[in-house]
């Protein structure tokens, strides 16, 4: 059932959960939206979380006396005397006099609470000269200001002098909104406000332009207001205090005709309303929040003239310094894009102190200092079975010394399934994307052989060490085996059961570094895989032989996805 109830008492606190909009109206009101690519509504949604002025004076900290501008209704405190002082309160006329006892009356409208203090310390002291004085602010004043243009509610608003400009304008913003809410039993209430709360229509094409807001003060000078630089920045300049009798002007822009827009690599990237003092660097340090960008950034402005863009500049931060440019005003309709500066990183993974992705240099960080980065290898951690994958970068690898061509099979003729090996693990040394990188990644820790360098996007993964060897191919019980020091492949089969009645060849498979070796008196190391190649009978093809031994191997190296890969390569 749906009810629709007038609540004019919880209006103001429930228009403070509405989405905010430039566009609200009261035929538009129940249409409220938000603009993704505008870094402004994020100001206008923290508008609506303000309370606004209820009777009660909340203060940033405490009042700077050579900022607070004494006015009419300002409370002052006077206490004369020692041990029982006479406490006398004093409150500034309408006319900004403030009386001051047994000595006359003091000017202090308009003047700091600095200079009202020692003038009226001065005058007291002239009459109680043989008599403690303390003078100082009791109570803060409140005053009206008139907020007009692109807000929801125009007209007066009670501030105080420790109020910014911020806060008037996010009431204006949030004030007088209808909204709707579901409750617990699912039955939707409506909450009114009067129309006339509400400000005129206004083009849907329009927003407020919260970088150009006029602030008429009551002595003729004006202040333009940028409140999203206050915003990203938090410099206070952009947001000062409301004075008496404050005029504040919201105006409207066309997003298109009359906004700049930042895109690239920035902390706020969007739609802006653009002011004439705009410059490259102005509009730089308001999208960065005031962090100033690495000389090597690169940048490109564009402008749009006589029905298309063209480019004005495209050239790094530093260019920029160099030819003064910094200054150079931009346009309404500019558009500057911050290019994206790539950072380079390198995941480590597996039995170390804290795996993680890491950046570094690519090109320049090495493996043994990702590891220092990533607090070191654990205990039981696996250095012959490392792996290091290249996902991202085409740089050919170099085969280490040690594992030249002469340690790799022999690819003779005669010897199909040797061929098939050593076309399916030289594969690696080619440096490809997503390969496994044939390096001595034990040598590299070590210090024993070269380090080696890393690339943007490098995976460098350390299993533990269970201390078994792989044995699977032709053996009777294909499995793991407890590995042994200076043990030979011999050894190895014999606890599988020993080679098969059709056993042939005997390859070692170094998961590290990607080298295969052949024969039964080969050593063997902790991490290694012996595949025992089964003789094929003549009457079988030799891509069906191919086919027979992948799935020999693929049945036996389940645990060793990288080798699976190389070989379902190969036999494509």
């Amino acid at each position: 059932m749906r009810k629709l109830t007038v609540c004019w008492v919880a209006v103001f606190f429930l228009a403070l959960t509405v989405p905010a909009s430039a566009q609200i109206t009261p035929n538009s009101v129940s249409s409220l939206s938000v603009t993704p690519d505008d870094p402004q509504e994020e100001l206008r949604r923290a508008m609506l979380t303000q309370i606004g002025q209820s009777g009660f004076l909340a203060l940033e900290g405490a009042v700077d006396p050579n900022e607070y501008l004494v006015g009419p209704g300002d409370i002052f405190r006077v206490m004369i005397g020692g041990l029982n002082p006479v406490e006398i309160p004093l409150t500034v006329s309408v006319s900004g006099i403030l009386p001051l006892p047994e000595v006359g009356t003091l000017d202090a409208g308009g003047k700091t609470l600095a200079e009202v203090e020692r003038s009226a310390i001065k005058l007291l002291e002239s009459r109680y000269a043989n008599a403690p004085i303390s003078f100082s602010l009791a109570q803060a004043r409140s005053f009206y200001v008139h907020v007009t243009g692109s807000v929801i509610k125009t007209g007066r608003y009670l501030m105080f002098p420790v109020s910014r400009v911020s806060d008037v304008v996010f009431q204006a913003l949030s004030s007088g909104v209808m909204t709707t809410r579901q409750t617990s039993e699912d039955v939707e209430v409506d909450f009114v406000a009067p129309e006339q709360l509400f400000r005129p229509e206004t083009n849907e094409a329009y927003k407020p332009a919260l970088r150009n807001i006029r602030v008429q003060h009551a002595d003729g000078t004006e202040d333009l207001i940028d409140l999203p630089r206050y915003q990203t920045t938090g410099n206070t300049d952009y947001n000062p205090f409301l004075q008496d009798g404050d005029r504040i002007n919201v105006p409207a822009y066309h997003e298109n005709r009359e906004g700049v827009r930042v895109s690239g690599d920035v902390a706020w990237p969007g739609l802006y309303d653009w002011r004439p003092d705009d410059t490259i660097a102005s509009l730089l340090d308001l999208a960065t929040g005031g962090r100033p960008l690495n000389g090597a950034t690169q940048f490109r402005l564009i402008r749009w003239s006589d029905g298309a863009y063209y480019t004005v500049l495209d050239q790094s931060i530093e260019e920029l310094e160099q030819n003064s440019m910094r200054e150079q005003p931009l346009m309404a309709g500019d558009h500057l894009t911050v290019y994206e500066q790539k950072t380079a990183t390198a995941k480590i993974e597996g039995w170390v102190e804290y795996p993680g992705e890491y950046r570094i240099e690519g090109g320049i960080t090495t493996l043994t200092q990702l590891v220092k980065l990533a607090g070191g290898l654990r205990d039981g951690a696996s250095t012959s079975a490392a792996t290091l994958e290249r996902t991202s970068q085409n740089i050919l690898v170099d085969a280490p010394e040690d594992l030249a061509e002469s340690q790799l099979i022999p690819t003779p003729d005669s010897d199909p399934t040797g061929q098939l090996f050593a076309q399916g693990f030289q594969r690696p040394f080619s440096g490809e994307v997503g390969s496994h990188v044939a390096a001595d990644i034990a040598g590299a820790l070590a210090g024993s052989n070269k380090d080696i360098v890393l690339y943007d996007g490098d995976r460098l993964i350390f299993p533990r060490d269970e201390g078994t060897v792989l044995v699977t191919g032709h053996v009777p019980q294909p499995g793991y085996v407890t590995f042994v020091s200076g043990m030979t492949a011999q050894h190895y089969i014999d606890r599988a059961g020993g080679l098969g009645p059709e056993a042939e060849k005997i390859y070692i498979y170094d998961g590290s570094s990607s080298s295969v070796r052949q024969g039964l008196n080969e050593p063997v190391r902790p991490g290694d895989t012996i595949f025992v190649y089964r003789l094929v009978q003549l009457t079988v093809t030799a891509r069906q032989a191919r086919a027979q031994q992948f799935q020999i191997l693929i049945a036996g190296l389940s645990a060793a996805a990288t080798v699976t890969l190389v070989i379902w390569n190969v036999l494509q």
